[in-house]
This record gives structure tokens, sequence and C-alpha cells, in this order.
């Protein structure tokens, strides 16, 4: 979607919003009150049997197979697509109306000549592609996923809603970087909500604590809360299903601290601002029992504050497993071989870096003793789509250019290695590696070799709080056919305050 520089701001705007609806969600999800036993103040129900079935909070088992989920949630294929098609209008009806954009005025003519001309390649910045998009297409996923059907089953409504705005809802050329992006992406932010979610979720609930729940889910994922308040299963009160609870348990991590990023060497025309970070996971990935898509996922977001031209979300990492088997498993080694999705999302004033992949991922757990336990990864890995920021990204070839874009965009492959040592449930020492190779198809001419190494010790101090510090180092060397090949080196150290509270 090539949009104008009003668009663009309007989509840092949307990205500010949004940073600012996670933290409110991860705050109520962290913080809600348990059930009390007072009756719920709302009591009513707008559900219809031919729209969004009943309000029963978990499926009946002699109710077809396929009817509804774990939820109470009707499949209903009518429901998720209309829910797509009214996304797709409510954002051009914004466009059209209230902002008064100049790529709205579609109409047959223009989806044909659309979807004639096939795909191209966009300039929009770097926050509004590889963030706000895949946002957008979370939405597609979750109007499926909240009606009933499963993480195979939603997929294909994120990808065909992202090709439906790209062919139709504009006057732009179809952009195969927001296709790609919409889609993938929007499918790991999707399921990512829809498994936190689950966790706010309590149907045993009952007044305030059930009030603040709701909203909570409505907030990190509108599309689910408005499917539950419609249907009445938001006040529905009754037993919760075994998917409220991850197979291996829940681990919530908080840091604040200082996180000084350097030019070259740390001391460097470094800058020191504050950051807040979450640290979330989901599941256990060495649990025999993980075998669903994102059964096991892990998610870290960064808030980056006083980085001036930059929004809040500096970062955001989701690595959900897709299938997993045991490779072995004893009383004190477990060797375990998955499929997983990634979502990379880098953002702040010295590199940006991100996109969409699936690695064979090698994960290994060793029992050391009854308090400590070691762990080991390896995950090879295919990048669908990745982007990097770029000297000479300015030369990509973008019909009818209006900005110069800063980040190059291409596929290409890569290997993650890390581990970490866990000591009575706390991880006080993490290690990771990241190697990632992106050959540019839209942008300067070459390749990009992206280095990613961390280290960080943390000290338990007391119960739930610690204290922490970690080094991190992006090292890009890029190789283009045309011009001087470049090497950006950006170091980065950061000592903060954790709270573990999960």
């Amino acid at each position: 979607m090539r949009a104008n520089r009003t668009y663009e701001s309007a989509s840092s705007a949307f990205e500010n919003v949004s940073s600012a609806l996670v933290r409110a969600a991860f705050f109520l999800v962290l913080f809600s009150t348990p059930a009390t036993s007072q009756e719920i103040a709302l009591k009513f129900s707008l559900s219809s049997p031919l729209l969004f079935g009943t309000a029963d909070a978990v499926k009946d088992s002699t109710a077809p197979r396929q009817s509804y989920d774990a939820w109470g949630a009707r499949k209903n294929f009518a429901v998720a697509t209309a829910e797509v098609a009214g996304i797709n209008g409510f954002v051009w009806s914004y466009n059209e109306f209230i902002r008064g954009g100049n790529f709205t005025t579609i109409s047959p003519r223009s989806w044909i000549e659309n979807i004639g001309h096939g795909f191209e390649w966009d300039d929009n910045h770097f926050n509004n592609n590889n963030f706000a998009h895949p946002y957008h297409g979370s939405l597609y996923y979750a109007g499926a996923r909240s009606n009933g059907f499963s993480y195979w089953e939603s997929a294909p409504f994120a990808i065909m809603g992202s090709f439906l705005w790209e062919c139709c809802g504009e006057i732009h050329n179809m952009a195969i970087n927001d296709w790609i992006n919409t889609g993938i992406g929007g499918i790991a932010i999707g399921e990512m909500l829809y498994r936190v979610t689950n966790t706010i979720i309590d149907n045993q609930a009952t007044g305030s604590s059930r009030v603040l729940r709701e909203t909570a889910v409505f907030l990190l994922n509108p599309l689910r809360g408005l499917n539950r308040l419609v249907s009445g299963r938001a006040s529905k009160v009754g037993p919760n299903p075994p998917d409220r609870s991850p197979i291996g348990g829940l681990s919530t991590r908080l840091m604040v601290g200082s996180r000084t990023v350097g030019e070259g060497r740390l001391l460097t025309n470094n800058q020191t601002n504050v950051f807040f970070e979450t640290d979330f996971r989901y599941g256990n990935p060495l649990d025999s029992a993980s075998l669903r898509p994102f059964d096991s996922f892990w998610l870290g977001l960064q808030l980056n504050f006083g980085e001036e031209g930059k929004g809040a979300l500096g970062r955001l990492n989701i690595k959900g497993n897709l299938y997993s088997t045991d490779l072995k498993r004893t009383e004190s080694v477990t060797n375990r071989f998955s499929i997983v999705q990634n979502f990379d999302y880098w953002n702040n004033r010295a590199f940006e870096f991100g996109g969409q992949s699936f690695g064979a991922r090698f994960i290994s757990g060793r029992r050391l003793s009854d308090d400590a336990q070691l762990q080991l990864s390896a995950e090879p890995l295919v990048i669908l789509l990745g982007a990097v920021n770029s000297e000479y990204a300015f030369l990509a070839e973008v019909p009818n250019q209006e900005r110069e874009r800063e980040y190059d965009y291409g596929p290409g492959a890569g290997v993650r290695v890390g581990g970490n040592l866990t000591i009575k449930g706390t991880r006080v020492v993490e290690a990771a590696y990241w190697l990632n190779w992106i050959h540019t198809l839209n942008g300067g001419d070459g390749d990009h070799l992206v280095h990613i190494a961390a280290l960080r010790v943390g000290v338990p101090i007391s119960g739930t709080f610690g204290l922490a510090a970690d080094w991190m180092l992006f090292l890009r060397n890029s190789f283009f056919t045309d011009f001087t090949n470049v090497t950006q080196r950006v170091p980065q150290f950061r000592a903060y305050a954790m709270f573990n509270v999960r």
C-alpha cells in the first residue's frame, strides 16, 4: 500500500496509539483482581443462533465436533467474512470521508487495473510497513479466530483480507511487501493476541473483575472483545475451558531501566534513555503436550522513551511453535524439534530490522539439579521477507515514489542459537546469537548480513524482584553491487530492575 505523506503521519500516530493500547492491556492482564463473589451487573444477551451461535462457555461433548470452539464461539464463515469486509470498509470510509485521502476513489475499473498490473513495492516508512500493516492483518485473523476457527482455518482470512485491500481498497497498485507483512505478520500477532486474551478471560468472574477482564480483552483484541459482547459470552457466567491455562504455565517478566546505545563503540556518540520491556512466555516448548500452533510462544515487547523521531514501540518479537515432537525424553534430558513462526520488529534511532520467517528449531533441556536447568536451542530459518536499514535504499524501484525509503527489502535465510540457565525459576544467565542474510530485491542491489548477539545476567534480590544488566550488539555487513560496502556497528548496554510477575 503506497500512501501519501499525510497517510504516513497518520500511520505514525496509529503506532503510538497501538503501543498505548498494548501497554494498557498488559497492565490490566498483570494486575487485574481475581474473580469475586459479586453478581455481574451486566445481565444481557444479544446473541443470535443464526449469526453467533449460543453463549455457552464450554463446548458440549454431544455437539458436532466442528460447531464451537472451547470458548463457546460458533464457527461461522459468514460472520467471519463479514467482519473482514467490515474492517476494510471501515478503513476505506475513514480515509475517504474523514481524512479525504487521495487514494480511495476506487471503482470496478480500478480493481481490474490493479489485478491486471500485478504486484510492486512501495515506499512507506518502516513502522508503517512492518508494524501497522501486520497489526491490521491481526484484525482480519481475529475476525475468524474469534468466530470459532482454528489457527490454520483463520490464517487464510488474514491473507485474503490483505489481498482484498491491496487490490480493491485503494487506487494504488498492489504492494507485495504489504500483502506478505499484513497476511503473515497478522497471523503471528493475531494468534499471540488470541492466546494472551485466553489467559485474561475468566468465565467464572463477576462484578468489577469481570468488567476489567472483558475490557482488557477488548483493548488487546478488539474483534474478540466485540464478538464476546454481542454474543453475550462477555457476561455469561460458567466454567472455564482447559484452553484458559496454557500447557506448561505462564512466565511474565517486567523490566524498567536505562538503555545506552552507541555508534561503533558504546562510548561514541551514545545516547541514554529509559525503556520498559515485557518478556512473556506462554507454555513450555519442552512439554510433550505442547502440540498445536502457539501452544508455546515467546513475546518480547520493548518501549523506548525519548528517542526523537521514533515511536515508543522499539521492539516486538514473537516466536510461536507450529508443530512439535519429542526427539528424546528421559528424567534428566528432553530434546524436541519444532517448526516455528517468527515475527521480528526492531525500530530505533540506530537501526531498523525485521521481517517474517519460519524456522526448524532444535531445543534441549537438561536438568542439572532440583533447582537448576540448562536450556539450549538452534534454529535454521527461512526469511520469507526481511527488511533492514540501508544507505542506498532510496534507489528502490517504486513507481511514483513520494519519499526516500530508508530500508531494503528481500528474502533470505539465517540461523539462531541461544541458551539460558534457570535457577529456582529465574533465568539468571541468557545468551543468544542471530545471523540473518537478506538478499535485496528492492533497494540498493546487494546482500546484507545482520548479526545480533546478546548476553544477559540477572540477580534475584527478594521474592519476585531482581536486578539485571545486558549487552547487545547489532552488526550489519552490507555488500552492494554498485557501491562501496558498508559496516554498521551498534552496541547497546542496559541496566534495569526486573519483576517476575508469574
